[in-house]
């Protein structure tokens, strides 16, 4: 497959994962996310990474297993899943146009597409937004 069908096609386990929420679970994880606070979710992340990144990686059948569905974190590690997995595909979609550029390019042009790309996520803050529709950040 080339690199722009990856780019734009790898938007599976940010779908999968936004929809094995049920409503009542982000109407909860709201709430209690609002009561810890940011701090406390990144720490949360921080400590997590690594299995939120492995749940990421993992196709629905095995996400499924008692070790991710009998974790008492559940609802927030695939929380998390959801967040950095659609980061990341907004980020690919930033990035399309490095198809065009890997081959034939220069890597100045290279350069400058991932920059314009990365740049709005270290000035913004993209873990600090609930992505489900209808509701505001629990972190502010």
């Amino acid at each position: 497959m080339s690199l722009e069908n990856y780019l734009v096609r790898s938007d599976v386990s940010e779908t999968e994962i936004r929809c094995s929420f049920r409503q009542e679970e982000v109407s909860q994880l709201h709430t209690f996310l609002k009561e810890k606070g940011f701090d406390w979710y990144r720490d949360f992340l921080t400590t997590n990474l690594s299995d939120i990144l492995k749940y990421i990686a993992l196709p629905p059948s095995r996400r499924e297993a008692k070790k991710w569905v009998g974790r008492p974190d559940s609802i927030l590690l695939r929380f998390a899943a959801l967040q950095i997995s659609a980061i990341t595909v907004q980020f690919q979609l930033d990035i399309d146009g490095i198809a065009g550029i890997v081959d034939s390019g220069s890597y100045r042009s290279f350069h400058s597409v991932i920059a314009d790309a990365l740049a709005p996520l270290l000035l913004g803050s993209p873990l600090k937004k609930f992505p489900f529709e209808g509701y505001d950040s629990p972190f502010c």
